[in-house]
């Protein structure tokens, strides 16, 4: 877990830190940028973000979490199934390639290759509430087609179908996902979707 000690932070002071460790990340990058640099930045001094946080890297992790609650939430569902899953597909295409919460992303995923406590964080609390809403929002978005009801199982592997390709084209390109190809990954997605296994039950 994350732990901090010392007294309970300042709100202000909280957002100024994160968004300079924002700021700085994209203007010098991740091995230029330091705490002292984060504290000028933010105001603060060096010695409080130490009894706030660990390090930079616990820094960009609050980052991330804050940025993906804000960035990476649906907006209001269309009426149609495939209309909100490219919606959403599309959205998170461009937070991984056109916005600092990729960046954020990307660097602490790169981070986390080689620190086992980043990649621990990372998986563990930081993005499974990512999952967990993304998971509801398919299951939303579903729901009015016939058929039997989605299961939680059956929307992580169809998240898994619809943003696999976003993440590796970011990843490889740089790049986000085209309308066209949106498109065509949705509807096949959707086409096969009672093709998808059910987990067996819990015993």
């Amino acid at each position: 877990m994350r732990t901090r000690s010392g007294p309970r932070r300042s709100e202000a002071a909280r957002v100024a830190v994160l968004r300079a460790a924002d700021d700085l990340l994209m203007d010098v990058g991740f091995h230029a940028m330091t705490v002292s640099a984060i504290a000028e930045r933010a105001g603060v001094a060096k010695q409080t973000i130490y009894r706030w946080w660990r390090s930079k890297v616990a820094i960009l992790l609050d980052v991330l979490e804050e940025d993906l609650h804000d960035r990476a939430s649906w907006p209001e569902l269309p009426d149609s199934a495939q209309a909100a899953l490219e919606q959403h597909v599309t959205h998170l295409s461009r937070v991984f390639t056109q916005s600092p919460t990729g960046h954020v992303l990307f660097v602490l995923i790169g981070h986390a290759l080689h620190d086992a406590k980043t990649a621990t964080v990372l998986r563990d609390q930081v993005l499974p509430r990512q999952r967990q809403y993304d998971r509801s929002r398919v299951r939303q978005a579903l729901a009015p087609l016939p058929g039997r009801e989605v299961t939680p199982d059956e929307a992580d592997q169809l998240l898994d179908l619809l943003i696999g390709p976003a993440f590796h084209r970011a990843f490889t390109t740089g790049q986000p996902l085209d309308p066209r190809f949106v498109e065509r990954l949705t509807a096949t997605v959707l086409a096969c979707r009672h093709g998808v296994p059910q987990a067996p039950p819990s015993t």
